[in-house]
């Protein structure tokens, strides 16, 4: 175990001598180090839904899809580190190469063209961020609405110093509603590693689960120990031999009332109300979620647009064949035969 200037500690193998001085890891690993992922918590019934809005907001897997691209939020492995980055996915034309395609980044704008006409020209909504000189694109070929299609692949790695994480808007005009006013965003903090941390401490947990043979809370608040007449508390809660039910005896006054009695101790009927309110918002989630689902599936009704989808044989050239040697050496015959290959003496 070392100590390095900075105050931290390392673990180093004992074949490593000393003399080569303290190894620091890879700057790439302190970001995803610090990032609190996908903590499962489960809150108290009053924090449920601040605490799903915070989960589906921090989702890696969801998709931002705006029609003309689409894009996430999450993690891409490089040379065996994970890094932190923006996934930007941008439907093509069949017949677009990557000769064609020339794209301009930088902190603040991105513009990509495609043979001279713009296909995408958009301001982020945060400068700070993007490490430009990382970041990179390819082709690729994916499914896009049950359509194999060509799609330019950006990947926006994240600057390790930044705090912030890109999880609700990546260009500005994300942020503008149909008739040009900007989206209502509330008094919202941004996403940061402060803010998530701040919200996983503010998490409480629910009382432990009571059977219905456990018969223990506090009842005082709920029996109402005051004289509903003079208000004093010096009361006593009993039942004498005439009363049909228990009754207030106030000791500074002769008041008697009827006293508070229910079924269930309050421990338990707080329980019982909370089930209840989960059963019913469990209906109303149902609900939406089969609403949903029927908009996706009449949206879907009809048969997709397969003008730019990509040939079932595209690249079939270049994907790797296995062969036994009497199969190779009758393609290199075929090949030299050709003069497709020429024979080097």
């Amino acid at each position: 175990l070392k100590c390095s200037s900075e105050g931290r500690a390392y673990l180093f193998p004992a074949a490593l001598e000393p003399h080569r001085g303290v190894m620091e890891p890879p700057p790439l690993m302190e970001r995803s180090m610090l990032a609190p992922h996908g903590p499962v918590l489960k809150p108290k019934y009053e924090q449920e839904e601040e605490w799903q809005e915070f989960s589906e907001r921090t989702d890696t897997a969801r998709s931002h899809d705006f029609g003309r691209y689409c894009w996430t939020y999450g993690r891409d492995e490089d040379e065996g580190y994970l890094r932190e980055a923006v996934f930007l996915e941008i439907p093509l034309r069949k017949d677009v190469e990557a000769k064609h395609i020339r794209a301009s980044l930088t902190m603040k704008h991105l513009t990509i063209t495609v043979s001279g006409e713009p296909l995408l020209d958009e301001s982020f909504e945060d400068p700070t961020w993007l490490n430009v000189g990382e970041s990179f694109w390819e082709l690729d070929v994916k499914e896009v609405k049950k359509v194999k299609r060509k799609v330019l692949r950006y990947v926006l790695y994240i600057i390790m110093e930044c705090p912030k994480y890109i999880t609700r808007w990546l260009f500005a005009s994300e942020k503008l509603e149909d008739d040009g006013r900007y989206i209502d965003q509330g008094d919202d903090e941004d996403d940061t590693i402060d803010s998530r941390l701040r919200m996983i401490a503010k998490m409480k947990e629910p009382e432990p689960r009571r059977d219905a043979d456990i018969w223990f809370s506090e009842t005082e608040e709920e029996e109402e120990r005051w004289c509903d007449s003079c208000g004093s508390s010096r009361v006593v809660v009993m039942k004498k031999h005439m009363d049909a039910t228990y009754m207030k005896y106030c000791n500074d006054c002769p008041f008697v009332s009827p006293a508070k009695q229910a079924d269930l101790p309050s421990g338990l009927a707080k329980q019982r109300d909370i089930d209840e309110k989960r059963a019913r918002k469990r209906r109303l989630q149902a609900r939406r979620e089969e609403a949903r689902k029927r908009m996706e599936a009449e949206r879907e009704a009809g048969e997709p647009d397969r003008a730019e989808e990509v040939p079932l044989d595209y690249k079939k050239g270049e994907k790797a064949r296995i062969m036994t040697d009497d199969n190779f050496y009758n393609e290199l015959s075929q090949v030299l035969h050709n003069g497709d290959l020429k024979w080097d003496s």
